[in-house]
């Protein structure tokens, strides 16, 4: 049964239907920011953290996000996606 939640992200209230703490928008809005840094990476293998946050205006925190979630690797300061 579904029951409402606090998004972690945005604050918003959503109906928890799942695990996750997040709405459904942030969802996709997370989603479209992992696909922008997995194609900036096809482009520019090997960039840093540092140069996809400045390139693609995604924060430095969200970055690190998908690296603690094992969706990103860093190898020497360096980000590689999986």
């Amino acid at each position: 049964m579904a029951e409402p939640k606090k998004c972690r992200q945005c604050g918003g209230t959503f109906l928890y239907t799942t695990n996750d703490d997040l709405c459904f928008s942030c969802i996709q809005k997370n989603e479209l920011e992992f696909q922008k840094i997995k194609n900036f990476l096809k482009e520019h293998p090997r960039s840093s953290v540092a140069l996809i946050s400045t390139t693609l205006d995604i924060s430095v925190a969200t970055i690190q996000k998908f690296i603690d979630e094992g969706r990103l690797e860093m190898v020497d300061k360096i980000i590689i996606d999986d």
